[in-house]
């Protein structure tokens, strides 16, 4: 019938599903102990993957970096 809601089979995973954490640049340079701008530069040379976050008013935002590619950027681990 037109307005049903679609029933989808619960599949219960055995593994937990992990926070990912997302940090700022300020927050990933003391995280590595090192400048705001060395995170700035790897981002911008794309060596070190971000996500821009972009308010509603329209201003420039900020940078969201995933905590795993912090460390990977940092030791090496990443692709």
């Amino acid at each position: 019938m037109p307005g049903d809601q679609l029933e989808l089979p619960f599949v219960a995973s055995a593994e937990p599903q992990l926070a990912v954490e997302y940090l700022t640049i300020a927050e990933a340079a003391r995280r590595v102990r090192c400048c705001e701008r060395t995170i700035r530069r790897a981002i911008d040379s794309g060596v070190l993957r971000a996500g821009r976050v972009r308010s509603g008013r329209g201003s420039r935002g900020g940078f969201r970096i995933r905590s795993g590619d912090v460390e990977a950027w940092m030791y090496g681990d990443g692709a």
